[in-house]
């Protein structure tokens, strides 16, 4: 009975995720209020304030009365209707496609009109009665101030939103060692001093000269500033003067080539004010680089015109093409990534395992996985034709970064990073069983031969693997063009690496041969398009000519790099160094003097080359790149005995602490062993992992590495590419290709975001110059 005691007991959250329902994608929003139409509402649990659907109604009661939550019957109901745009507002979005320098944007209550009603639904009748509605003049004063503070709630997705498109800024060494000079003020101009723009104006940080900046997309610009400092290498900082007020400026250090910060902001402050610039009188003009590049991702066409202009041909959703994924902001990268693998990029690839139904034990699908997983691949797979316009993955985002610190943030990942990382986040979690196993069909088994060139001795090596990344080669030439055959063909040929022989005992040189042990149904290849540019990964797109592309009866031939592992009649096996005695690791002391020259330390060199196989100076790099900020990064190395090593052990105090909080004796376990026995992060992994059932993933064993892919090759036929555009990793926007049938006719589909379109000629620049991955299946 919902009585006045009921509403005054009854507690709002600032917080509310109200946008979508728990189980499927339908939302609140309607473009019309149409009398023949269905509305799009969505009913709010006033019991735990989650938020469901009509048609999924049952389902959340029926789980809360099987978790023992009685009482789950009553809800409000919400929908949302757009107001009609006047004519400036039309005119406005017609507008053409250059970057504006001020947007206003309006809040959602200027745009929709809200009707809600209050339910309360009775299960075993499946009706449902209408208490109150905003049409209802006599609404109780308790109720109509809940219900005020329900809609006036901060709603999840906006909350969520606020971290959107934040790229990671750092100093650099140039703002760290920079110096304000001692000469006299000088007053800057409001040109460029070489063209005299007004606009996209950049002050030397060293001399005070005005610069314009780099033509960007509707923007003006020469690279005025660009080219002063090319004349004086020196001056590597500027500031945008657009940009600047007393929260805010953009500070571009051109040798870094990239957007850096200063540690102290007082120098910044200190620098301005010898030009007469007061930072605390000023008010930005224009939109930062970070906000161009917000506009720039979410508005990037990746040539979605063709080359007379045209619209492209958009595709209807449906089981033959999936549904669009639409960009939460930065997640681009997850939604080419999930559309190459549900919409025939990897073929036979399903999770169609995990079923339909969602548990009947879950009442939280917010954070369960396997519930995550069932909702995205209900609304790609089994019903795409009830999302025309496309789908917000931010659920099932949230729930599969969950602890991890770049999944789970709003900044812009590696597609690659995140097609492993999803992989192995579902082989631990969903699929521990390793029969059918969707992942097993991009997984196989490399193995590398490694020479000693003096003794001529070898070593094999295997190693379970997800994908191929082939480097290019370098060149300055902006129009180079490769081959990706070519290309796989120097990978395969080996390279020379400095090596500490355990025959010779001395530091000798050794071959590395790569080559298939086994080959995966599904062959993603990731052709390395970053280099280092004064240890900044830049980003390059030189034309890669790719088999399969234009001719789609072209074919990619793998069998030359088939490896046939040790022969003992023309091969003698280096010995090893014994498992039974203590870990003596020697750093390779190429590498180390190498790595020493970039100022890094012994301790870390030690660590970083046994943690990379001790062979290569550039994967030791990456390594320390990735973990400068790790708490032991100084910690001298310790190797214990291989023989005393206890796989899974935790200590016992620390399962004992955990057990005194009433925390599951199994679950703890399994936190403390995930987590490297670090109580504190057990503790949260537990609390958000409740519904987990405690087992452990289940330990590979060689004879299971083996049996991941065929032990034969076969022709490879290119189905899926993903594309990204960008001069950084982790900026720019990514797109996904996929060959499709159109009209009995194997063409290129185009998923851009929420848009399909079938693909044009022009769109082959695109693939060659900017793909990332390209996927090439097994031909039977």
């Amino acid at each position: 009975m919902m009585d006045e005691e009921y509403w005054n007991q009854l507690h709002i959250p600032a917080v509310i995720a109200k946008d979508e329902c728990l189980y499927c994608y339908e939302t609140v929003y309607n473009e019309t209020l149409n009398d023949q139409a269905t509305l799009h509402s969505l009913d709010i649990c006033l019991s735990c304030f989650q938020t469901v659907c009509q048609r999924h109604l049952p389902v959340h009661i029926q789980v809360s009365e099987n978790n023992g939550e009685a009482g789950h019957s009553n809800y409000l109901n919400i929908a949302k209707i757009r107001k009609a745009e006047d004519k400036e507002d039309q005119e406005a979005d017609q507008s053409n496609k250059k970057i504006k320098l001020n947007v206003v944007e309006k809040s959602e209550d200027e745009c929709f009109d809200i009707k809600w009603s209050l339910l309360r639904y009775d299960l075993a009748t499946a009706s449902e009665t209408t208490l109150f509605s905003d049409k209802d003049s006599n609404v109780p004063e308790i109720i109509s101030e809940k219900i005020k503070q329900i809609l006036g709630s901060k709603s999840q997705e906006l909350v969520d939103k606020t971290s959107s498109w934040e790229l990671s800024i750092d100093s650099c060494p140039h703002t760290r060692d920079f110096k304000v000079a001692d000469n006299e003020l000088k007053t800057i101009s409001e040109t460029c001093n070489d063209c005299q723009l007004t606009q996209n104006l950049w002050v030397c940080l060293h001399c005070g000269n005005v610069g314009c900046g780099r033509e960007q997309v509707g923007i003006e610009g020469y690279s005025h500033a660009l080219k002063h400092f090319e004349g004086n290498p020196s001056h590597a900082l500027a500031v945008k003067l657009g940009s600047l007020s007393q929260s805010s400026a953009d500070v571009y250090c051109y040798s870094c080539n990239d957007e850096v910060k200063f540690d102290d902001n007082k120098q910044l402050v200190q620098a301005l004010s010898r030009f007469g610039i007061d930072l605390h009188n000023k008010m930005a003009s224009e939109k930062s680089l970070v906000e161009l590049q917000v506009e720039q991702n979410m508005n990037w066409d990746f040539r979605m015109v063709d080359a007379k202009g045209n619209d492209l041909k958009r595709l209807p959703v449906g089981k033959e093409f999936g549904c669009g994924l639409i960009n939460l902001g930065n997640s681009c990268y997850l939604n080419s990534v999930l559309q190459c693998l549900l919409n025939g990029g990897v073929k036979d690839y399903s999770w169609h395992q995990v079923g339909q139904a969602f548990p009947s034990d879950v009442l939280y699908p917010g954070t369960n996985l396997r519930c995550q997983l069932i909702k995205i691949n209900n609304a790609l797979e089994i019903e795409p034709e009830l999302y025309a316009n496309g789908i917000r993955p931010r659920s099932f985002k949230q729930c599969i970064g969950q602890g991890h610190e770049e999944f789970s943030s709003e900044r812009q990942q590696d597609a690659l990073e995140f097609l492993t990382y999803l992989i192995d986040k579902l082989d631990q979690n969903i699929f521990t069983k390793d029969v059918d196993n969707p992942n097993n069909l991009m997984k196989f088994v490399m193995q590398d031969k490694l020479q000693c060139n003096k003794c001529r001795k070898v070593r094999y090596s295997s190693e379970p693997c997800k994908a191929i990344q082939i480097p290019l080669k370098e060149s300055e030439n902006p129009d180079n063009t490769q081959d990706l055959r070519e290309r796989l063909q120097a990978y395969f040929s080996g390279e020379t690496l400095e090596f500490r022989c355990p025959e010779c005992k001395e530091s000798v040189t050794a071959t590395r041969t790569p080559g298939f042990q086994t080959f995966p149904d599904t062959l993603v290849i990731n052709p390395v398009r970053l280099k280092l540019v004064n240890w900044t990964p830049v980003k390059t797109n030189d034309d890669l000519t790719i088999p399969g592309l234009s001719d789609l009866s072209d074919t990619l031939d793998l069998s030359s790099f088939q490896s046939h592992g040790f022969d003992p009649e023309t091969e003698v096996m280096l010995r090893d160094t014994g498992e039974d005695q203590t870990d003596e690791f020697v750093p390779n002391p190429a590498c180390v003097s190498q790595l020493v020259e970039m100022g890094f330390t012994p301790n870390a060199i030690a660590k970083a080359l046994h943690a990379t196989g001790n062979l290569e100076t550039e994967p030791a790099m990456n390594w320390l790149f990735e973990h400068m900020d790790d708490p032991d990064f100084e910690v001298p190395l310790k190797l214990s005995k291989k023989s005393a090593h206890i796989p899974n052990q935790i200590d016992q105090e620390s399962l004992n602490n955990m057990t005194a909080m009433g925390l599951d004796t199994k679950l703890c376990r399994k936190a403390l062993i995930l987590n490297n026995g670090d109580v504190n992060r057990s503790v949260e992994w537990v609390f958000s992992h409740l519904d987990d059932n405690g087992e452990l993933p289940r330990q590979s064993t060689d004879t299971q590495t083996q049996s991941h892919g065929h032990p034969t090759p076969a022709p490879y036929k290119l189905v899926a590419i993903v594309c990204h555009k960008g001069n950084s990793a982790h900026s720019g926007h990514y797109v996904a290709f996929i060959r499709k049938y159109i009209d009995q006719q194997e063409k290129w589909v185009l998923y851009n975001d929420e848009k399909i379109v079938v693909a044009v000629q022009d769109n082959f620049e695109e693939m060659r110059k900017n793909g990332y991955l390209y996927f090439y299946s097994r031909s039977s």
